[in-house]
Parts: structure tokens; sequence; C-alpha cells
């Protein structure tokens, strides 16, 4: 208040008291503020803040209790009355009102989407009927809610698969930089939607397929990516090749696996591809797979039968768990896990604390949710990064 012009801290108070009654709408004891008489520092600015009270009792928007003895002439206590005449009073509506008016204009573009859509806009009218801001993002931010919407919207009727951000916000908003806006937040909810709050916001673009700019896939094996003319990318090569996901189309394999091996980190994959020979095909997947590696990992494995095994190596930790997951929900066969287990963590790992997060997968059908279970319950847990570990061969291994 202090920064405040003597004739504006009447009206601030107001609104602070008016912000107390709109944050609880539902409380039993009306709001109630004390002045701070160490800002009204003059008899004159002591008498324009009572003539101000007084103006809004007499609308019936709050009443004033006064002091006693010989502080019978000063405010004590202003106690909220009637909100709406309040706001009324400041020249505004209640916070509820213009919640309503937003909900309103939102509406329509919240039912575009999946039937979840309209119940993130029911959280932010519910914080924004309080005057608190939702997301981030304060009342009177409804443009800017509508962008939000309109972005969730069209992700959830699948329109970000295989596009970059920009790309996709431009055909949906017409704006290159509008999803940049909003990525934070809707990082956020769809993580939530997904059951795993604590998903990274590259974790959560790979799993609606949005891509910045696809990378190179780096495959050792007998791959091949051809066209009439031959040859485009051999797998065979030393130590390993690359694949963009463009030539998806074009690649096939050129001999018979004697397994799949996808690997988490770049080190174990590099160490692997140099040092194991076991004609095995190794696919790099990037820490959480892009949608690149699962298009190039779909091909690869339509073209095997079932007697070749598919095997993940991963961290043991929240995010190699969350990692194999997604690869078993996504993928037309699931990984067996390949050095993910408790002994192995036990024994090699670093203490670390417990992640309830993990509870999802621990409820799952997932080959890993035993481990779940430990990570987000058990005693004594510990992480283990793939690193730490020498490379080995899965046809070769206990």
């Amino acid at each position: 208040m202090k920064s405040a012009a003597p004739e504006d801290i009447a009206i601030i108070f107001l609104e602070r008291l008016l912000a107390l009654s709109e944050r609880r709408p539902d409380r039993a004891r009306p709001a109630s503020a004390a002045p701070n008489y160490d800002d009204l520092t003059t008899a004159d600015i002591i008498k324009r803040f009572r003539e101000r009270m007084m103006a809004a009792e007499r609308v019936g928007a709050i009443s004033i209790r006064y002091g006693k003895r010989e502080r019978s002439h000063l405010i004590e206590r202003v106690i909220a009355k009637d909100a709406a005449a309040l706001a009324s009073h400041l020249g505004r509506k209640l916070a509820s009102v213009d919640a309503d008016e937003a909900r309103a204009r939102l509406l329509p573009i919240a039912v575009r989407g999946a039937s979840w859509i309209p119940t993130v806009l029911d959280d932010i009218i519910v914080r924004w009927a309080r005057a608190m801001p939702a997301f981030r993002l304060v009342p009177s931010a409804v443009d800017a809610a509508g962008e939000f919407l309109s972005l969730l919207a069209a992700i959830s009727n699948d329109e970000a698969h295989g596009l970059d951000g920009r790309t996709f916000s431009f055909r949906i908003m017409g704006d290159t930089k509008v999803f940049d806006r909003h990525a934070a937040r809707i990082a956020t909810v769809l993580a939530s939607q997904f059951g795993e709050p604590m998903m990274a916001a590259e974790e959560v673009w790979n799993r609606i397929g949005l891509e910045r700019f696809a990378h190179p896939v780096h495959i050792k094996g007998c791959v091949v990516a051809a066209d009439a003319a031959g040859i485009l990318v051999d797998g065979r090569a030393k130590p390993f090749a690359s694949f963009h996901p463009e030539l998806q189309p074009l690649i096939r394999l050129s001999g018979r696996p004697s397994a799949v091996l996808t690997i988490e980190n770049y080190a174990s994959f590099n160490r692997y591809a140099r040092e194991i020979d076991d004609g095995t095909l190794v696919v790099y997947t990037g820490g959480f797979a892009s949608l690149g590696v699962i298009e190039l990992l779909k091909t690869i494995l339509n073209q095997i039968g079932p007697e070749v095994p598919f095997f993940h190596w991963g961290d043991i930790d929240p995010g190699g768990l969350r990692i194999f997951r997604f690869l078993e929900e996504t993928l037309p066969r699931a990984p067996i896990p390949f050095r993910m287990d408790h002994t192995l963590a036990e024994t090699h790992g670093r203490p670390a604390a417990r992640d309830a997060t993990l509870g999802a997968i621990a409820k799952s059908g997932s080959a890993l949710a035993a481990l779940a279970v430990w990570l987000s319950q058990g005693e004594d847990i510990r992480h283990l990064e793939q690193e730490a570990l020498d490379p080995i061969s899965p046809l070769r291994s206990p």
C-alpha cells in the first residue's frame, strides 16, 4: 500500500477484501480485514479512507466495526457483507460472473476435442471464479485460454501426429509461435492425462507423435534401406548406420537377426555396437523413443517371426520404466526386459527415494510391474544407470 496514492489506498483495500470473498465463497464467516494505519499516515488520508468505507457501507457492500474508547473514531475492521454489491461498487463484475461468461466463450472450443477437454475447461473456470489463475493463465486471459484449449483439442484428435511444433501450431492457429507459448501447460495437462504427472515434456511430445524435427535412428544389424537404384543405407556399416525416418518405406531386412535389442542410452548403444557381435539387430531409442524410432521398429518387428526374441535394455529408474512401458503399449510386440531386474539394481545401483508416480505401471500388466512396485513402495530402493554395466549379449546371458 505504501506506494499507492492516498486516494487509491481505500480502493486497493476494498479490492483485497473482495478477493478474499471470491476465493472462498463458501466460507462460514464473511471475509474481513483490518486497515493498516501505518499506511494511513495523515489525518487527511484517514478521513478519505473512512469516507470511502462509509460509501461502500451505504450500498450494502460492507459493514464497519469501529474501535473502542479512545479509538472509537477509527475503523477497526471491515467485513464483507455482499460480494456482488462490493464488486458493483468497485465498477466491475464478480469473478464468478466473468468466469461464467468466459466458459460460454470457451466451451465451443473445448467440445471440439476428446471428452476430457471440457474437464480442463472446468478446472480453469473453477479457479477463475475465485479470481485465481489456472495453468498460469489469469482470469482476464480468455483469448490465451482459447488458444490453449484449441491446441489440446487438436492433440486429442491426433492432429499433432507426425508434425513438428511450428507446423502444428500454424495449421491449428495460423501462427507458428502459439504452440511455444502454451507448450509447458500443454505438457503438464497431457502428462496428467497419461497418468504420469512427472513425465518430462519431451516424453509427452513423443507420446503424441509431435516431432520438432525428426532425428536419424541409429541401427546396427541386417537391415537396409534400398530403392530401385540399390542400397541407400546398410545397417551392417561399422560401427553402425543412421536411418532417417523418411526412409521407413524403403527399409527391409537383409537377413535374419538372431534377436532385436533396443538400448536406451547412447554410450551403452555405442559400446554394444562396437564390442558385441552376435547377429543381434540393435536399435538406439535415444531415451524415450521418438515417433521415428517407433515407426522403424514397427517395420522391423513386422518383418521378423515370433521365434526372433525382442529385448529392451534401459535404466532401472522411473524414466527407464516409463520408456519400457511406452514400448510395451505402442509396438506390435512387447519387448522382454534385459538387465532390468531387482537383483542388478540392488547389486550395482545407487540409493534412491521412492517414486509414487510409478503406481500406474505397478498396477498394470507390464513385465516390469514388480520392479515398479519396488521402486514406488519398497525399501532400500536403488536406481541403476545402464552405463554402469558392461554390455553382454541377451543370447548369452542367464
